[in-house]
C-alpha cells in the first residue's frame, strides 16, 4: 500500500519491527562526512591562510646552543677538596647546576659583561607577536598615565647603566634563555632565542663563559679556605709537637730514671712526640700539594660546543606552523560541521519521509534548470478572460519538457492515484504543504497539465481564497471563481478553458475583490460542487491552501478522495511537517505521499546511504533528458 508504512506508529519517529541496531552506523557517519567535506576542507584552508598570515607577522627568532660538561674526573686532592655528598647525589647536584645558570648572579654578570641595560637594540627588540603587542599596550597605558599625571613630583629616571635597565635586561634574558639537562648525562645545554642571531651567539657564548669563570672563583676561594683551615691545623700540630720535644728533654734532665715508673713515663712522653712529628709531616705534605694544585686553573667544568651563528631561524616553523593551522582548521570545521549535522532537520531523502512521517516518496522535483519566462503582470484586472493563459514557464514545465524528472514525478503521482483510487471514476486530488512558498501551486499545475496531456479531461481548481498562487499564473484578469463557488453563485463561465488541452481551470478569489461573499465560510458546498460539476471530469486537481496558516484544508481534505503533501526540500524542518500531518486526522488518512520539492540534484547524493536509490540517480539521468 503506497499511503504509509504498516509498521508506522504516530508517537513513533523509526519503523516499529525494524531492528534497532546499538552499533555505529558506519553508512549514516560516511554520508555525513561525504556533506561536510567541502566545509572540513574549507576551514582547514581558513587555518591555512592564517598560518600563513602569522608567519607573515611574526618575528623570526633565532637559537644559539653551547654544551657544558660537569667535568668528575678530577685529581684526587681536588676530589677531597669537594663538599661531601657531591659525588654521589648526582642529580640534585645537576638540578642545582641548571638553577645557577638561571639565577641573578650569572644573569647580571652577562648584562654588565655585554653592556645590554644601556643597549636598546637588544631592550627594545620584538621576540615575539604577542609580546611586541604587550608592549605596545604597556607603553600606551603608561604614556597614558603619565600625560594625566602631570602635577605629580618628577621622578629621576634611570642612566642608560641604572638598575632598572640591568633589571629589565636580565628580564629579557631570563624570558628567552633555555637551561636543560641533557637526558641522564652530566651534560648541560644552554639555549638562547633572539630575532638577532650575532646577538643569540654573543649571549649563549657569553653564558658559558661566565659560568665557567664562576665555578672557577669559587673552586678558588674553596680551596683557599681549605688552605687556610689545613695552616691553622698545621701551626696547631707543629705547636704541640714542640712542647712534646721539651717535655721529653726536660723530663730527662730532671730525673735519673732509675725507677721503673719513671722510664715508661719517659717513653709515652716520646711516643706522644714521635705521633705530633708524624702528624705534622702529614699535613705539611698536604698543603704543599694545595699551594700546587691552586695554581692549576681547574673547574668541574668545560665547554664541549661552542654557540654557533644561527645561519636560518629556529622559530617559527614553517612546515611545522602550518600543518598546525592545518590540523587547528580541520578540527575546528570538523566541530562545525557536527553542529552543522546536529542542526539539519529537515527533509532531505525518502528515508527520513518514511522514517518521521509514514509515508511514501512520490518523487524528487529538482529546482529548475534556467530562469523560468514571466509573461506580463497578472492583476486581476484585465478583463473577463475565457482562455488559460500561463505566465510562467515553470507552471506548464511538464508539456516543456515531458521527458524531465518533474514529469516523471508528475506520472508517479498518477500511477499512485490510480493504484489507490482503482474504479473510481472521477479522482479528486488535493495538492498542500504545510507552508507558504513551498511549491504547492506550481505542482497543481503540472499536474493537471500532465493529466490531460494524457487525454484525462482534467478540471483544475485554485482554493486558497486567501493567498491564491494559480490564479495570477493562469486567468488573465479573473474576477469570479472558487469564491463564488462557496457563496452558491457559481456560474460555468467561471471556468477557463485550455486552448489545445482537456483542461479546464476554475481561478480562486480575485485580490483586488474588497470583501468575500458571506457564505465562504461554508466550506460544505464543495461536496455538492465536486459532485454535480467534478463528476464530468476523470480527474479533479484542487490547489488547498497551507495547513499551517488557515483550517481551510482541514475543511476541503475530507471532500476528496486523495491527498499529495508537498515538502520543500532542506527547508521546512521535520517535526513541524510531522505535527502538522498528525493534528489533521483527515489529512493523515487520505495522503498517498509525499512530492519534496526544489530538490539540489548535485547535493542528494551527499545525503544518501551508499546502495539507497538516491544514490545511483546519476546512473540513470539520461532517461530524463530531452
Amino acid at each position: 500500500m503506497l499511503r504509509k508504512a504498516d509498521n508506522w506508529h504516530p508517537d513513533s519517529t523509526v519503523i516499529i519491527g525494524e531492528p534497532q541496531s546499538e552499533t555505529i552506523d558506519f553508512e549514516t557517519l560516511l554520508a555525513a562526512a561525504r556533506r561536510q567535506l567541502r566545509f572540513v576542507f574549507t576551514c582547514a584552508m581558513g587555518g591555512l591562510l592564517l598560518g600563513l598570515a602569522y608567519l607573515q607577522a611574526e618575528v623570526p627568532l633565532y637559537r644559539s646552543t653551547t654544551r657544558i660538561l660537569i667535568d668528575k674526573n678530577q685529581p684526587p686532592v681536588v676530589m677531597q677538596l669537594m663538599e661531601n655528598g657531591t659525588s654521589t647525589q648526582l642529580n640534585p647536584m645537576m638540578v642545582s647546576q641548571v638553577e645557577l645558570l638561571r639565577s641573578d648572579r650569572i644573569g647580571l654578570k652577562v648584562v654588565d659583561s655585554l653592556g645590554l641595560a644601556a643597549d636598546q637594540s637588544f631592550l627594545s627588540a620584538p621576540y615575539s607577536l604577542l609580546v611586541g603587542l604587550k608592549r605596545s599596550v604597556i607603553e600606551l597605558v603608561q604614556s597614558s598615565i603619565s600625560s594625566s599625571e602631570e602635577t605629580a613630583p618628577s621622578v629621576k629616571s634611570a642612566g642608560p647603566g641604572g638598575p632598572d635597565r640591568r633589571r629589565q635586561a636580565f628580564g629579557i634574558l631570563a624570558e628567552n634563555l633555555v637551561v636543560n639537562r641533557v637526558g641522564d648525562s652530566y651534560i648541560l645545554q644552554i639555549d638562547f632565542w633572539s630575532p638577532n642571531p650575532e646577538m643569540a651567539q654573543k649571549i649563549a657564548g657569553k653564558y658559558a663563559d661566565i659560568y665557567l669563570s664562576d665555578q672557577l672563583v669559587a673552586k678558588n676561594e674553596a680551596i683557599t679556605r681549605a688552605r687556610s683551615a689545613l695552616m691553622e691545623e698545621l701551626e696547631d700540630v707543629r705547636k704541640r709537637s714542640v712542647e712534646a720535644e721539651l717535655a721529653v728533654h726536660k723530663f730527662r734532665s730532671d730525673n735519673a730514671l732509675t725507677n721503673v715508673r719513671l722510664v715508661t713515663t719517659l717513653r709515652q712522653l716520646e711516643l706522644d712526640a714521635s705521633s705530633l712529628k708524624s702528624q705534622y709531616q702529614q699535613l705539611l705534605e698536604h698543603y704543599q700539594a694545595t699551594l700546587q694544585n691552586q695554581s692549576l686553573a681547574l673547574t668541574e667544568a668545560r665547554v664541549i660546543s661552542q654557540a654557533p651563528l644561527p645561519g636560518t631561524p629556529s622559530f617559527p616553523s614553517n612546515s611545522l606552523t602550518l600543518a598546525i593551522c592545518v590540523a587547528l582548521g580541520g578540527l575546528v570545521g570538523t566541530g562545525l560541521a557536527g553542529v552543522r549535522e546536529y542542526r539539519e532537520r529537515f527533509f532531505r531523502t525518502s528515508s527520513q519521509v518514511r522514517n518521521e512521517l509514514g509515508l511514501e516518496t512520490l518523487g524528487m522535483i529538482p529546482l529548475l534548470e534556467g530562469k523560468p519566462v514571466r509573461r506580463e503582470k497578472r492583476d486581476g484586472t484585465a478583463g473577463n478572460p475565457s482562455f488559460i493563459e500561463v505566465a510562467n514557464s515553470a507552471y506548464n514545465w511538464v508539456e516543456q519538457n515531458r521527458r524531465s524528472e518533474f514529469a516523471e514525478a508528475m506520472r508517479t503521482v498518477k500511477v499512485a492515484v490510480d493504484v489507490e483510487l482503482q474504479g473510481k471514476t472521477t479522482k479528486t486530488i488535493g495538492v498542500v504543504s504545510c507552508l507558504p512558498g513551498e511549491g504547492k501551486s506550481l505542482v497543481s499545475s503540472n499536474l493537471a497539465i500532465m493529466l490531460a496531456m494524457q487525454r484525462h479531461t482534467t478540471m483544475l481548481i485554485d482554493a486558497d481564497i486567501h493567498n491564491p498562487g494559480l490564479s495570477p499564473m493562469l486567468a488573465s484578469g479573473w474576477e469570479r471563481g472558487f469564491a463564488e463557488m462557496l457563496a452558491g453563485d457559481f456560474n460555468p463561465g467561471d471556468l477557463l478553458v485550455h486552448q489545445s488541452l482537456p483542461l479546464v481551470f476554475l481561478p480562486g478569489a480575485n485580490r483586488n475583490q474588497q470583501t468575500l461573499p458571506r457564505p465562504v465560510q461554508s466550506i460544505e458546498s464543495t461536496a455538492e460542487f465536486l459532485f454535480d460539476v467534478g463528476a464530468k471530469f476523470n480527474y479533479v486537481v484542487v490547489d488547498l491552501p497551507p495547513i499551517a496558516p488557515v483550517a481551510d484544508a482541514r475543511s476541503l481534505a475530507q471532500h476528496l478522495d486523495a491527498v499529495v503533501l508537498v515538502i520543500e526540500w532542506g527547508s521546512t524542518a521535520r517535526q513541524f511537517v510531522r505535527e502538522s500531518v498528525d493534528n489533521n486526522l483527515f489529512l493523515r488518512d487520505k495522503c498517498i505521499g509525499v512530492l519534496l520539492n526544489k530538490v539540489d540534484m548535485k547535493k542528494i547524493k551527499r545525503y544518501q546511504k551508499f546502495g539507497s536509490a538516491e544514490f545511483y540517480s546519476s546512473r540513470y539521468s539520461q532517461y530524463y533528458q530531452g
